[in-house]
């Protein structure tokens, strides 16, 4: 797949320990970070020799690349925008980034370092025209006076400085003269679908499985040049693809489409079809309008892909891959199209295992899918490794390891046909080419893994033997319940399940209590219900207690966080202790307070989704209670966190933080 990049920054760590409060002694310091963008490939524009990439849901979404060797695109930088940018396009000497919840205009007078601008009277005629957000504040009679900006604008439009090709809900394009953008002057329509793109005089109107291109030279009158219909080619039918029409580019006098498929399985080891999951370019020979030429096509094998918009530059076509980043094409050659480069960008971080012993992380991605080695025998600078790419499976919580080599992860696939889900074991002796070894499918969704002697217990329910770690082998019998969560402590698994969220349910989840001295043969001992609310995310023990990190939903409204202690004393009779709300009763006021825990077997470490980890001594007489140690804010978001003592690994959504504490 090319050599992957992956940046590593420290220049957040000064600004966070100097904003960060401390209390007590035993500090929490931040020392070290390794940023691993998330969000997805989503849109592609170029200026010139260099290349702009949004991702979307990201914290830094927009990317610039240096292409003056398209067969070596060289990262250079990553920038914020407003929003989560779903396209960008190139007008004049500016750069539109757009999405529903934001757009942003920056200035490439500096194509490597674009500037971007708060000042409505700079950049382009289209920034000033009226706009309404959202769908549902749009009326008819708003048509020709003000312009809505998702999808329409988001997905269906191109500009240049005088004129807007605006794509319209009704599946058309109408043009308009935008030089007096306070009265934009209706100038024509084209009635057989939406803009997809624009170079020079040439437009390119995409409708289903068809590709319009329309010479706009004169925008009152724009002259149909050709129309294209993937049905209309047998090569292409015959091999059931359609045209992804929206994703077009032109150049040296050729026509490139995204072209799609279903996918028959994935990875061999995934039946399908899986809809639409295969994508790939076709060339179409355009220098006679009158007769568009099949000349050749290519698609990705075995991996889901999503490509979603192309460019064109010295012979090599760009593409933004949903489900993976940048991939790069020769296309010189029609009959003979093959990748040469690619940028693994995106995802979410998610998912975590520590090997102790080799001061090695793997980190588990949700939305675009992968597995990412990182070194952290250096804790000021943690530096990547190597990266498995799974998509579309999203890994999530916690994952195994055996041996401190063999790696044990669920993942589960979240499109492009929900409920594939897998075990996949990794061999990571050598953690800069680590190895799949295996992929069992079928297997429960699990966000919690074990390993007690030789085997691998899961909170879906699964049991794996693991005496040939390479080739797990699962048991016909299964854990006498199943869960979000799972911890271990001699001899007993404990398993929280997801709370019922369907119509009627209670949303009341439980606490489950499995004797494993036996280990082939597990018995539910205990079992205790769980307060109202949506999920365990993490599980951690100290002393008598068992500690749940937590995600509270109720009555529709956003997730807030709960610190549950569980007594587990006479761990068949589990009985909760003591609850936390960490907003109101440890003072973390955050919109969003999703809760994590992990301890070193001293303190009680916590962590919140915006920004808090903190440290507690936790007294169990005469009562249960927390005294705060220490706590750090101004954190980037995170789901999860791990650690060893000493050493605090928080895994954000778009990097690993190191974090030191004194033990």
């Amino acid at each position: 797949m090319g050599k992957l990049k992956f940046l590593v920054a420290l220049g957040l760590l000064s600004a966070v320990a100097l904003l960060g409060r401390f209390e007590g002694n035993k500090s929490i310091v931040p020392t070290g970070e390794a940023i691993i963008l998330n969000g997805n490939a989503s849109g592609l524009a170029k200026y010139g020799d260099w290349l702009y990439m949004v991702l979307n849901e990201s914290t830094h979404p927009l990317l610039v690349y240096d292409i003056r060797d398209p067969t070596k695109p060289r990262l250079v930088r990553y920038l914020p925008a407003p929003g989560w940018p779903m396209r960008c396009r190139v007008i004049g000497d500016w750069l539109w980034t757009v999405h529903g919840n934001g757009e942003g205009f920056f200035h490439l007078a500096d194509p490597s370092n674009p500037r971007f601008s708060l000042l409505p009277t700079e950049g382009p005629n289209l920034r000033r025209l009226e706009r309404v957000w959202s769908r549902d504040e749009w009326r008819p009679e708003f048509r020709g006076q003000k312009f809505l900006v998702h999808p329409c604008l988001t997905y269906s439009s191109c500009a240049t400085e005088s004129i807007l090709f605006y794509g319209t809900l009704e599946n058309t394009t109408e043009i308009y003269d935008i030089r007096q953008p306070k009265h934009p002057k209706f100038l024509a329509t084209i009635a057989e679908g939406t803009p997809a793109n624009l170079a020079g005089n040439l437009l390119f109107v995409a409708s289903n499985n068809r590709l319009s291109v329309y010479d706009v030279t004169e925008p009152s009158r724009p002259k149909r040049l050709c129309s294209i219909d993937g049905a209309s080619f047998r090569e292409l039918t015959i091999n059931e693809f359609s045209l992804r029409s929206s994703a077009v580019t032109y150049g040296g006098g050729r026509l490139f489409i995204v072209i799609r498929r279903n996918l028959r399985n994935f990875l061999g080891i995934a039946q399908g079809p899986f809809e639409g999951a295969q994508c790939g370019i076709a060339v179409f020979d355009v220098s006679d309008w009158n007769k568009p030429v099949l000349l050749g096509w290519y698609v990705l094998p075995q991996v889901v892909s999503d490509f979603t918009t192309l460019v064109y530059h010295k012979g090599h076509v760009f593409a933004s891959d949903a489900a993976f980043g940048l991939r790069v094409f020769d296309v010189r050659n029609p009959r003979n199209i093959h990748q040469v480069a690619a940028d693994r960008q995106g995802g979410e971080l998610s998912a975590v295992a520590l090997f102790p012993k080799r001061k090695l992380l793997c980190i588990g991605q949700n939305i675009t899918g992968g597995l990412v080695f990182v070194d952290i025998s250096n804790p000021q600078h943690p530096q990547i490794l190597s990266h498995i790419h799974l998509a579309p499976c999203r890994f999530w919580g916690n994952m195994a390891v055996y041996k401190d080599r063999y790696l044990y992860a669920q993942g589960d696939f979240s499109r492009p046909r929900p409920g594939f889900s897998a075990l996949f074991a990794v061999d990571a002796q050598d953690p800069r080419n680590p190895k799949l070894v295996a992929v069992i499918p079928g297997v429960n969704r699990a966000y919690g893994m074990v390993v007690v002697d030789r085997y691998l217990y899961t909170s879906g329910g699964d049991i794996f033997d693991l005496s040939a770690p390479e080739k797990p082998r699962r048991l016909d019998i299964r854990l006498p319940c199943s869960g979000y969560q799972i911890a271990y402590r001699e001899p007993y698994l404990f398993i929280a399940n997801f709370a019922g969220e369907g119509e009627g349910e209670s949303q009341q989840g439980a606490l489950y209590v499995v004797d494993i001295s036996q280990r082939e043969n597990p018995k539910l001992v205990g079992k205790l219900l769980l307060p109202l609310g949506h999920r365990v995310i993490t599980m951690a023990f100290l002393g008598k207690h068992l500690f749940l990190g937590w995600a509270q939903r109720s009555g529709g409204r956003r997730p807030s966080g709960l610190l549950v202690a569980v007594d587990i004393s006479e761990p068949t009779k589990p009985r909760i202790a003591k609850q936390w709300d960490v907003s109101k009763d440890l003072g973390f006021n955050e919109a969003i307070t999703y809760t994590h825990v992990w301890t070193d077997g001293k303190f009680l470490f916590l962590g919140v989704y915006h920004r808090w980890v903190a440290m507690f001594e936790v007294s169990e007489h005469p009562q249960l209670s927390l005294k705060l140690v220490s706590k750090l804010g101004n954190l980037p978001t995170a789901w999860i966190m791990t650690g060893e003592p000493g050493t605090i690994y928080r895994i954000c959504l778009d990097r690993v933080m190191v974090l030191r504490y004194q033990p």
